[in-house]
């Protein structure tokens, strides 16, 4: 989804931005006030960085000029002057390169038809196949142009920026207190638990102090998520309990490493770099 406002650090969100004004850099883009465009391409790229193989995009919170591009705004505005390869071409391409899918929730517009593989219509809260009546319509528009998705890239974590100078609280589901900054999770909507903000808190103090970091994010946090989800070892020490600094806390709740991750590159103190040693171009 879009999420004006957001800060972004470091993220390659080229697949989908490029020719920005004044020469500005999409390949290791950071800001402090991402726009609904930016914001929505660094979220998806940061999520395929960690490992999403399913992305569920609902139409109401996107940026339409991040999801579509029409014919007469094509006429009007030259490729070369447009920022943005729009994700209707970029949908089919994420699928076939990458192996990641994507349900779509649309009501304002049919360009989609022409790359789905299925259409599904809610007639009177009842599900309805249109698969094939949307092909029909579709083929009477062009399809989008065939181009590849682009380099997934990864990032390192750097120590730097990741322990809070201050006490940390969980305000709400959708705001923790990080020492003197706020870590904004309202649009990271697959939280619903308020002590899954808890136990996020308390993990980005355990990245800030003891655990290993100075590798790549996608690593740091699939190995986090291990560690939390662990079991065998004696009370106190097992899984969530291992985020407590004092006695074992019964106040958690999981996140998974797609939520903890999301934290992570809202943390306006954190650092991140392009990781020197990336070569691959996988869905991680």
């Amino acid at each position: 989804r879009a999420e004006d406002g957001r800060s972004v650090k470091c993220t390659d969100i080229s697949p989908f931005i490029n020719n920005l004004p004044f020469g500005k850099a999409t390949t290791e883009f950071s800001t402090g006030d991402a726009s609904g465009s930016t914001s929505q391409a660094a979220n998806i790229i940061e999520a395929l960085e960690v490992g999403a193989r399913t992305l569920l995009v609902d139409e109401d919170t996107c940026a339409t000029n991040f999801m579509i591009r029409d014919e007469k705004m094509k006429a009007l505005v030259a490729p070369d002057k447009e920022p943005i390869t729009a994700f209707v071409r970029k949908v089919r391409p994420l699928f076939e390169e990458l192996g990641v899918s994507t349900v779509l929730v649309v009501g304002g517009s049919g360009d989609f038809f022409t790359v789905a593989d299925a259409v599904i219509m809610m007639d009177e809260y009842l599900a309805k196949d249109v698969t094939q009546r949307a092909r029909e319509i579709g083929q009477k528009s062009a399809l989008p142009a065939d181009v590849p998705f682009g380099k997934v890239s990864r990032r390192r974590l750097q120590k730097d920026g990741l322990a809070a100078e201050g006490k940390v609280q969980c305000r709400s589901l959708r705001c923790i207190q990080y020492g003197d900054t706020e870590v904004e999770l309202s649009c990271v909507e697959q939280l619903v638990e308020i002590s899954q903000a808890r136990a996020i808190g308390d993990a980005l103090q355990l990245l800030g102090q003891s655990f290993p970091v100075n590798r790549p994010l996608a690593t740091v946090m699939q190995e986090l998520e291990k560690q939390l989800r662990a079991d065998g070892k004696p009370v106190g020490e097992q899984g969530l309990d291992s985020l407590s600094r004092r006695e074992p806390c019964p106040f958690y709740v999981l996140p998974r490493r797609f939520e903890l991750a999301a934290a992570v590159n809202r943390l306006r103190t954190a650092r991140l770099m392009i990781d020197g040693n990336d070569a691959d171009n996988t869905a991680w």
